[in-house]
């Protein structure tokens, strides 16, 4: 049976009679709207009102269900088979129109869902062959690599993917300098210095820029020789006549993963007639800014009516050392190192 067809020839009936859907429904103890269904091929009559129904459209049951009029025929049967076929077809309709729901569903579901990271063993081969560490958030595919950097492809969402990369980041060392904090990996011995997630409405790009070692040691140390030149180059007194002979030997050694910068200073006095000893220390320094900070920690010899004090500050113009409280003015007016 073809439900249209039997739903057209119903209301092209229920229209010569002149009466409405509403009518119809009265007429038949049934409602409007199960009426519409009949006529819009979404249901079929029961069989206890499909006599009924062809009397109210001066017709008969066979003509409805267009069936062909034979001995023995059971309409209840040819209703169930037909009612069966149609759950099947809505059935059919329903699952066309709600997988692509459960598809758009779940695929917001898995971009919004952490699912945490991996740490991945990568090959590095740009300054030193070893490997390293990054923690890649889990679903991620086609690395590619360019010096030191290194990127992922991750279908998942931004802000999440983004949340899995700090949550890496958070079990690594935090490094600041340059009034920035990089991330310091003491056992791949690496420095995160950029990381980013961008990307477009089908996936995100997950990047990482690393430098091989601690960032913040190295980029100490070229800042400090930008200030005074060679870490391990003395400094004498800059003066064309002086009795005065000073020398400042700055030097660096790395401790527990810090720049230790230490230093000595040796100070004597001769006249040409005699020679005294007027300071000899040894301390740590550190430079901040434009200027660099002399800490004794030891001093071992100093001329006794001079008094040495704890800390001595140099204000550092063209590589050269300024004294800027001079307790040296006695023998010398400036005490300039070069």
């Amino acid at each position: 049976m073809d439900n249209n067809k039997i739903g057209k020839y119903i209301a092209s009936l229920r229209k010569q009679k002149n009466l409405t859907q509403h009518q119809l429904g009265d007429k038949l103890f049934v409602t409007d709207k199960a009426v519409s269904k009949w006529e819009r091929g979404l249901s079929l009559p029961d069989i206890t009102i499909l006599g009924k129904l062809a009397d109210e459209l001066d017709t008969d049951i066979y003509s409805i269900l267009q069936v062909e009029k034979k001995n023995n025929i059971d309409i209840d049967k040819i209703l169930q088979e037909e009612r069966i076929k149609m759950k099947k077809q809505l059935s059919k309709k329903i699952m066309i129109f709600i997988l692509p729901i459960i598809f758009i569903g779940a695929a917001t579901l898995y971009k919004l869902i952490p699912f945490g990271y991996n740490v991945e063993h990568i090959r590095y081969t740009h300054n030193e062959d070893k490997l390293i560490n990054l923690g890649i958030p889990k679903f991620s595919f086609l690395m590619k690599n360019n010096e030191n950097s290194y990127s992922y492809k991750n279908f998942r969402g931004k802000s999440i993917l983004t949340s899995e990369i700090k949550n890496y980041l958070n079990t690594l060392n935090h490094i600041s300098c340059n009034d920035t904090t990089y991330f310091y990996d003491t056992d791949a011995n690496i420095t995160i210095i950029d990381y980013s997630v961008k990307g477009n409405l089908i996936y995100n790009t997950i990047s990482y820029n690393i430098i091989n070692g601690n960032y913040c040691l190295d980029w100490q140390i070229k800042e400090y020789s930008k200030k005074i030149g060679n870490i391990n180059t003395i400094h004498t007194l800059y003066a064309e006549k002086s009795n005065l002979i000073v020398y400042f030997l700055p030097s660096l050694e790395s401790e527990n993963n810090q720049n230790k910068w230490l230093a000595t200073l040796n100070i004597y006095y001769n006249n040409g007639k005699n020679s005294k000893i007027i300071e000899r220390s040894k301390g740590t320094f550190e430079i901040i800014n434009d200027e660099l900070i002399y800490y004794r920690t030891e001093i071992t010899e100093h001329e006794n009516n001079i008094e040495i004090p704890n800390v001595s500050n140099f204000v550092i113009k063209d590589q050269k050392l300024i004294l800027k409280d001079n307790y040296l003015k006695d023998y010398e007016k400036s005490i300039i190192l070069k």
